[in-house]
């Protein structure tokens, strides 16, 4: 899928093969590529941090695969190939000989640029360089000049094999053929992509990002309860509701996603009740899940209040919903197709926002 620009096909050479990718960190997206990519035929290089422990990761990757031995997945001759074909290490070296690195550590812009920094001066120079950060656009990771041409955003949606949807985001200095690879690569994964600029990058998430703002101004009216309105999110929207979901991602997360969309925005305070109740509960030491404690204590009291007026804020909810993805799509230059696809997969939908 291309919202950008045509993929051109007899003005630019075809693009090269990727043979070897190097996927950098083991948290949540990390190893869901990782584990996806295995299915293909790619030598893969999982470099972890030094938290991690290898030797676990190994074992799991070797238990996936025999596992797949054992039921007729993959033969003998393959078993042997990924085995062989797979290096799991705290090493950053490691990523010498990568032709493709898919860089997916915390979203902290020091952080990111420094492994770039390091892998700079490891990796040959038509290694491509790709982030999957989920709001940190790529031109400010870029660490040399040599690599302006060859360095993306590659934004994979959590969990990789259910998402059939990618977001490729081109700094202006990108190469055609840096850009031809990437469409390669994703069409040889079986991905469908949205292709974009760092002017509307992240669209999928700044769409529910809109939503979410509204909610939480409903939420803090008075129009409803918290769990009320995760409740009718849930049987009107989503498979997941607006509080559970921030709880999920982390709200120290969610704050800096935030602060990033909405940098260039000429009415950030819009926004602004928001960004103050998520500092003031992660100054509480309130973070989401992994604190114990967000917008919900955990485990939650799944019992809900009556409510009177579900219907006009369905109502206003789906305008929020439908405006907003009209606005992204009209900056993103997407078909109609391209959006509804995108947004069910994002969301988990059974038709998209114009669809009849």
């Amino acid at each position: 899928m291309n919202a950008d620009l045509h993929r051109p096909s007899l003005l630019v050479r075809p693009a090269g093969d990727i043979c070897c990718i190097g996927i950098i960190g083991e948290g949540k997206m990390g190893s869901n590529i990782f584990n996806y990519l295995l299915d293909f035929d790619f030598t893969l290089v999982w470099i972890c941090s030094q938290d991690a422990d290898p030797e676990g990761l190994q074992k799991g990757f070797l238990k996936k695969i025999s596992r797949k031995l054992a039921t007729g997945i993959i033969t003998k001759e393959q078993f042997h190939t990924k085995k062989t074909g797979i290096t799991i290490t705290k090493n950053l070296n490691a990523a010498a000989a990568c032709d493709l690195i898919i860089e997916a550590i915390p979203e902290i812009p020091e952080k990111k640029q420094a492994i770039f920094q390091r892998l700079d001066v490891i990796t040959r120079t038509d290694c491509l360089f790709t982030s999957n950060s989920s709001s940190i656009n790529p031109g400010g990771m870029i660490p040399s000049e040599a690599r302006k041409q060859t360095f993306a955003g590659l934004h994979f949606f959590y969990p990789v094999g259910l998402k059939n949807i990618v977001e490729i985001t081109f700094p202006e200095t990108a190469s055609d053929e840096t850009r031809m690879k990437l469409y390669k690569f994703c069409d040889n994964i079986q991905r469908k992509f949205l292709v974009l600029n760092e002017k509307n990058s992240f669209i999928l998430n700044r769409i529910f990002l809109d939503f979410q703002n509204e909610a939480y101004q409903l939420v803090k009216n008075g129009h409803i309860s918290m769990k009320n309105l995760d409740e009718l999110v849930r049987n009107n929207f989503f498979p997941f509701g607006v509080f559970d979901f921030m709880d999920s991602v982390g709200l120290d997360t969610m704050l800096s996603a935030i602060k990033n969309y909405i940098a260039d925005y000429p009415h950030q305070d819009y926004f602004s009740s928001l960004i103050n109740e998520l500092n003031e509960k992660i100054s509480q030491g309130y973070l989401g899940q992994k604190s114990g404690q967000g917008f919900y204590p955990l485990p939650q009291d799944e019992k809900t209040d009556s409510f009177t007026d579900q219907e006009n804020i369905v109502y206003h909810l789906r305008q929020t919903f439908y405006s907003s993805a009209k606005r992204f799509t009209l900056q993103s230059h997407a078909s109609l197709d391209e959006m509804n696809h995108a947004i069910r997969e994002y969301f988990g939908l059974e038709k998209g926002p114009f669809e009849i």
